[in-house]
């Protein structure tokens, strides 16, 4: 750290050197955003500050320059006090430090995609074709017709915050502050995966009840696993569900690819999916069970016969599982190439805001710091044809 921070501002064993950040401070106020987020950068956080009522005495009332971003995204400079700038940067740190260390598996199953609109239309172009296999010398190419087919994709905005009190500063409760900073990245990060998981499984669309918020919308909403042929579209022709196919042995993972093979594009054609580029999304009670079917060199039970859903084998997907999945179903399992037919739109990424002392939050209630986070994402699909549904009996998940 000290080959890097040129400000002499010391992080050792005994802490952060406080006397030393508000010397910078009075004597830099142009520099110590700048200077502070270099220092968190290079691994400042809240528990190097020994004493959080020595920096807020300390900090508080030197006033420094930062950067604030307005309503229609420009930045301007303001003057803040130094104590709530340096806690937001250390807030910001450790809350991003605790969504990165929750174990998630639905970014492997969605493309994610920036969009600040409310409701969002995905178009989906369809082809018309002749059918023409050959064309004479001289005459025209046949042309192939154009249209659409809507996928909508609404937001969900949602967001908590924590807030560090007078007293809790005036006590030094630095474990207190750590726990409610690192609850605050768990919560999310643990939020968003549950929303994706509900959303790619369908948990309220692809149920006998079925209901908002379905992840289909084609545009109007749409149960996305179905066993019903033609359906949800007649580019499902055996549909988009395996009923009474426990998870067992490679036939059940072929009773999945068959039903993706015959999946078609606008012209009626077959479409290709490769298996290596899909996932097998199992809950937590089938991660042994689908770690031995594609662990596996050999067909079980058949002599010398390579599996092809083994590790040298043709059709080897890769496994993603979490617990988290058993909350939903611990025995229905999913089969496709998932971030083809899956968007997570974020109308705004995650946002944090801070709140100093010295206001009505601090006058009412002893508030000396708050923060929030904040986001607005949801997940839907922009297409049918690409991931399929396997069900022990016939009974979809419920919420």
């Amino acid at each position: 750290m000290a080959n890097k921070i040129k400000s002499n501002i010391r992080v050792g064993a005994q802490g952060l050197n406080v006397s030393e950040l508000r010397n910078y401070a009075e004597n830099n106020p142009d520099e110590f955003s700048k200077t502070s987020q270099e220092l968190i950068d290079e691994g400042l956080r809240w528990q190097d500050v020994k004493s959080v009522r020595a920096l807020q005495d300390a900090l508080s009332r030197v006033k420094v320059q930062a950067h604030v971003e307005g309503a229609n995204g420009n930045v301007r400079a303001v003057m803040s006090s130094a104590f709530p700038l340096l806690s937001g940067g250390l807030t910001v740190a450790g809350v991003n430090d605790a969504y990165d260390a929750v174990p998630t598996v639905g970014q492997d199953l969605v493309t994610d995609m920036d969009d600040r609109k409310k409701d969002s239309t995905y178009a989906g172009i369809t082809s018309e074709d002749l059918g023409v296999e050959s064309v004479k010398e001289g005459d025209p190419y046949p042309q192939i017709l154009a249209g659409e087919e809507t996928y909508k994709i609404s937001h969900l905005r949602n967001g908590r915050r924590l807030s560090i009190t007078q007293e809790m500063i005036d006590e030094n409760d630095i474990a207190g502050i750590v726990q409610r900073v690192n609850a605050l990245g768990e919560i999310a990060a643990e939020l968003i995966e549950e929303l994706t998981l509900k959303r790619v499984t369908d948990l309220n669309g692809s149920t006998a009840a079925a209901a908002e918020p379905y992840v289909l919308h084609n545009p109007t909403g749409t149960t996305l696993y179905t066993t019903t042929a033609n359906s949800p579209g007649t580019k499902a022709p055996s549909g988009t569900q395996v009923n009474n196919n426990t998870l067992a042995g490679v036939e059940n993972l072929e009773a999945i690819r068959v039903v993706l093979a015959a999946m078609k594009n606008t012209r009626g054609k077959r479409i290709a999916i490769p298996m290596n580029r899909c996932t097998l999304l199992v809950p937590d009670a089938l991660a042994s069970v689908a770690s031995v079917i594609l662990g596996s060199e050999m067909v079980s039970g058949v002599e010398n016969e390579l599996s092809d859903w083994g590790p040298r084998g043709r059709h080897r997907p890769m496994l993603r599982t979490t617990p988290k999945l058993d909350d939903l179903s611990t025995t229905a399992y999913y089969l496709g190439w998932f971030d083809k037919q899956f968007i997570r739109k974020w109308k705004q990424r995650f946002q944090i805001v801070s709140l100093q002392e010295g206001t009505e939050a601090f006058l009412q209630r002893g508030i000396a710091f708050q923060a929030r986070i904040g986001w607005d994402c949801e997940v839907g699909a922009s297409d049918y044809v690409y991931v399929v549904r396997s069900l022990t009996g016939t009974t979809a998940p419920t919420p």
